[in-house]
């Protein structure tokens, strides 16, 4: 295949290893595709805080998509895309939630913020990767978290998340991955493929030229509207149903492996032919 332009890439599950880790053959295959003049774009359900200590080794990713698409930033720009839930909206979430499963734990980020009404368990703080010298969850009161327009709300044990998507739908996008454990919601208009869109559009190229890589749900809009998707061979079986190839998993460098596979083979004969 040829007329790779830009290469999108989720970050767990599939650039990390299980360890978290980018190892040493995905870095220096992401590397080399930068090297050759294609766009490198990381898209990820984390929040910046987050995500910046996972990829602080990728200067040359560019454009760094986070929250499923509700915020997009590009430091040596500084250009930035922000989508957030209006507060009424959000209130109205809220009360949803607490109404039909009061025991469900909500969290709430605001930008690069992170906020809660109850103190994060320690059951659930590898989820959020609340680890020893990392931040936890601001606890503040009702009041204030009513007051908030938030970028995505994370809600943790929550089962009725598909009444909560009919009720509104309209409103927001409502994600679940993690294995059903996690619920997320963003704004309606924030998700991977529209903020991928908004970044192809900064940059000027064409969605068939993009090859994007996926594990989760969040990742399938992305698969249906990028030129070449490819699914982890850990990713769920929807992803695999709908990509143009399966590559290895996570923790065997499926990245690398699509990546000297389609685009560096490419690269290197063209360069033998010059």
């Amino acid at each position: 295949m040829s007329g790779i332009q830009a290469i999108v890439l989720d970050l767990d599950g599939t650039l990390l290893d299980s360890s978290k880790s980018i190892s040493p053959r995905n870095y220096r295959a992401v590397k080399q595709c930068f090297e050759a003049g294609i766009h490198i774009i990381v898209a990820t359900a984390r929040p910046p805080r987050v995500a910046k200590h996972f990829i602080k080794d990728l200067p040359f990713a560019e454009y760094l998509v986070f929250y499923n698409g509700a915020l997009v930033t590009n430091e040596s720009k500084q250009v930035q895309r922000h989508i957030c839930i209006p507060a009424e909206i959000s209130q109205q979430i809220i009360k949803f939630i607490e109404l039909s499963e009061p025991r469900s734990t909500i969290y709430y980020e605001v930008n690069d913020s992170w906020y809660t009404c109850t103190p994060i368990p320690d059951s659930e703080s590898a989820k959020f990767d609340a680890r020893s010298g990392e931040s936890r969850p601001e606890v503040v009161d009702s009041n204030f978290i009513y007051s908030l327009s938030p970028t995505k709300i994370l809600v943790v044990g929550y089962s009725s998340w598909k009444e909560l998507a009919r009720q509104f739908g309209n409103q927001v996008n409502v994600i679940v991955t993690d294995e059903g454990v996690l619920v997320q919601i963003m704004h309606k208009s924030a998700s991977k493929e529209d903020a991928v869109q908004w970044v192809l559009n900064e940059v000027g190229i064409s969605r068939d030229h993009v090859m994007a890589f996926g594990d989760d749900f969040n990742d399938l809009g992305l698969f249906h509207k990028c030129g070449f998707p490819i699914a982890m061979g850990n990713g769920i079986t929807e992803l695999k149903n709908c990509a143009k190839y399966v590559t290895e998993s996570n923790d065997n460098d499926g990245v690398a492996v699509a990546l000297e596979k389609f685009v560096l083979n490419q690269v290197n004969n063209r360069s033998r032919n010059n």
